[in-house]
């Protein structure tokens, strides 16, 4: 009956998608009055039987649908299978075999041998049809490089690597959990190990990080984990093993730094040493999930190579379609394309694991940068395409503020005209003084005041005038003869206005720093009453995004009682322990007035939560600090920082 029963059910699911172009899960199990778990289960068994008899494949989208990928030939031999009633009820039964079969021989080791008689006995087969058993687990273990090798009068073993062996694990646990609770099943390779601890672990780090996976995500990091742990424990020796290079690509990515997070946890709960390849193998499940399929047997360089590729032809795509709408040809702006490179990890990391990037200047963006906020809305449909991930308008402003300087890099130089009643030797030496001061004034032509008319002068982006000029024009602006800070002031003003958009030229930061800044993260102009104060509200915007654990705070006001940290020129570089650090960033704080530093007076400070934990991290802490200590060396140069009325206008400066 049961076979019946099950017969049915296959019949009618193959009749669905052939006569159907493309189809859900959750639609064929209305369809046939079955779960959409057992529909899945059943459509895999299908699609086992269709590539067998070369009869085609069953295809799958995520959150698209799946459809039957066959010939008009193969689609015609299905349905004389169907309609002559041909049975196929053994794909159930084979796939359960095989499904016992493997639960055994994957715990076999050195210590513990299976021989074909053994397997039969518990299988209750006869000994040929183990046999046949065993050959499908031999082409079911090839998919992940794991090779089952029978060795006379010993039994069965396992060649392969650490590595491989537990990605075939995983596989098999994922793939098999209708046989039994998740929990079941990975307490059967993981005997007497904690579970509820092992789970603890993930579920605290991303309460610290403000986000969690979506359950395909956790239950794969879940496995990894737990094999892991119970690994180490019953045998150091059985390490990861990842190539120094390997190590140094995976560090550059966030989904390390949580790994890392993760297995600090690990270390502390059950006491197992943990290896940097350990955390490298549980961080690449963490990069790859939702974006590419690594495969079963693909080296860990490739796999970082086919993320990375995807990310460059998505980035690229990015610039060409901006590019197209604005009519502005960026596509050669090898600046724009690395800072988006570096931006577009942690972003799709918190996209893609739902971490809320909240951007309090977003209001700011949409109505100061108009023209670049409403192109950039075009990259949510590419980021569907490209990652089935939906960008939300957080993430979308700070896109802008790289396409807005990119534009500005693109923008042609402010022709400009001044307008003076004094001699030639006074306007050459403040034409100098201008063009110095704002370099997208590249060239002026000077007009004495009898002799201009504003009709003359119809296609000038800018007046500047040392008199009252009668005329009313947007253009005009009026200025002393020395370019005092004020007449400095009221061009950069007007320059604004005029273009709305404010001019940064200089580059400060390499791309590869600029993960470091948030506008979030800059305070300019803020009045506090001391340097605790001040310090206490920078760790805290720290610890509320979720980048510092509670005890940060903590180390840096430690470390300022054993060392002060002001460097002169009004400066000071606070700092704490690497080891409270979940992510690096920097917070910046420019303040109304001085406040009393140790011995000196301090108006600009730079909290520095940075980690140098690895490779990566020393080589972005190392540019960080060779490119800051240009930006800090004289007084001219922070007074370009202090400058700064909005914490956008210094984010795009350090980014720019």
């Amino acid at each position: 009956m049961k076979d019946k029963k099950s017969q049915y059910y296959v019949q009618a699911i193959l009749k669905i998608l052939l006569s159907s172009d493309m189809v859900t899960t959750v639609q064929l199990g209305e369809e046939v009055g079955l779960s959409e778990k057992t529909v899945r289960t059943k459509v895999e068994a299908i699609n086992d039987y269709l590539r067998a008899n070369q009869l085609g494949e069953i295809c799958k989208k995520r959150r698209i649908g799946i459809w039957l990928n066959a010939t008009d030939e193969q689609k015609i031999e299905i349905r004389k299978r169907i309609f002559n009633n041909q049975k196929i009820e053994h794909l159930q039964s084979d796939h359960s075999r095989m499904y016992t079969a493997l639960r055994h021989i994957l715990k076999i080791s050195k210590h513990n041998r299976l021989t074909t008689n053994q397997l039969a006995d518990i299988m209750y087969l006869s000994v040929p049809t183990a046999f046949k058993v065993l050959s499908d687990c031999k082409d079911w273990l090839k998919l992940f490089n794991v090779d089952l090798n029978v060795v006379r009068n010993k039994g069965f073993e396992l060649i392969c690597t650490e590595s491989q062996y537990r990605i075939a694990v995983k596989h098999f646990i994922l793939r098999f959990t209708h046989q039994e609770s998740l929990d079941e099943i990975i307490s059967y390779f993981t005997p007497s190990l904690d579970l509820r601890k092992v789970k603890k672990c993930i579920i605290d780090t991303e309460s610290e990080w403000g986000f969690e996976f979506a359950e395909e995500s956790f239950n794969e990091i879940y496995v990894y984990l737990a094999l892991s742990i119970y690994r180490r424990q019953i045998d150091s020796s059985q390490e990861i093993l990842l190539s120094d290079e390997e190590l140094r690509m995976l560090q550059t990515y966030n989904e390390y730094s949580f790994a890392e997070a993760i297995l600090k946890k690990v270390v502390e709960k059950f006491s197992v040493p943990i290896t940097q390849a350990e955390i490298g193998f549980i961080s690449i499940p963490i990069l790859c999930s939702k974006m590419i399929d690594p495969g079963y047997n693909v080296a860990t360089e490739d796999i970082i190579r086919e993320y990375d590729n995807r990310l460059k032809e998505f980035v690229k795509k990015i610039i060409s379609v901006v590019s197209e709408v604005l009519n502005v040809d960026m596509t050669n702006d090898e600046m724009l394309f690395h800072g988006l490179m570096i931006h577009m990890k942690p972003a799709i990391f918190r996209l893609r694991y739902e971490k809320n990037q909240s951007n309090g200047l977003k209001g700011y963006i949409k109505s100061e940068f108009k023209q670049a906020f409403r192109v950039s809305w075009l990259i949510s449909v590419l980021f569907e395409e490209h990652f089935q991930l939906m960008i939300n308008e957080d993430e979308l402003s700070y896109i802008t503020l790289y396409i807005q300087s990119a534009l500005e890099r693109n923008k042609k130089p402010m022709n400009t005209v001044l307008v003076t009643r004094t001699s030639m030797g006074v306007n050459q030496m403040l034409c100098e003084k201008i063009k110095r001061t704002f370099p997208i004034i590249e060239d002026i032509k000077v007009v004495s005041a009898h002799d201009f008319r504003l009709e003359n002068y119809p296609s000038v982006d800018m007046i500047i005038s040392t008199r009252s000029v009668a005329e009313r024009d947007i253009r005009i602006v009026e200025i002393d003869e020395i370019l005092s800070e004020s007449s400095v002031s009221k061009i950069n003003h007007k320059i604004r206005q005029l273009s709305a958009q404010t001019v940064q030229s200089k580059i400060q930061f390499d791309p590869v720093c600029h993960t470091l800044f948030e506008p979030d993260l800059i305070f300019t102009h803020i009045e506090v009453e001391n340097k605790q104060q001040l310090l206490e509200m920078m760790c805290s915007r720290l610890l509320k995004k979720g980048y510092v654990t509670k005890k940060y705070q903590e180390t840096v006001l430690l470390r300022e009682l054993a060392t002060p940290t002001s460097i002169g020129n009004m400066v000071a570089i606070p700092h704490g322990e690497q080891t409270e650090i979940n992510e690096a960033k920097i917070v910046i704080a420019t303040l109304q007035k001085p406040i009393l530093w140790d011995t000196d007076m301090v108006d600009v400070v730079f909290l520095l939560a940075v980690k140098m934990t690895n490779d990566y991290e020393i080589r972005r802490t190392q540019l960080f600090y060779k490119q800051y200590i240009h930006l800090v060396n004289t007084d001219k140069d922070v007074n370009v920082l202090r400058s700064f009325e909005s914490n956008t206008d210094m984010y795009r400066h350090l980014i720019s």
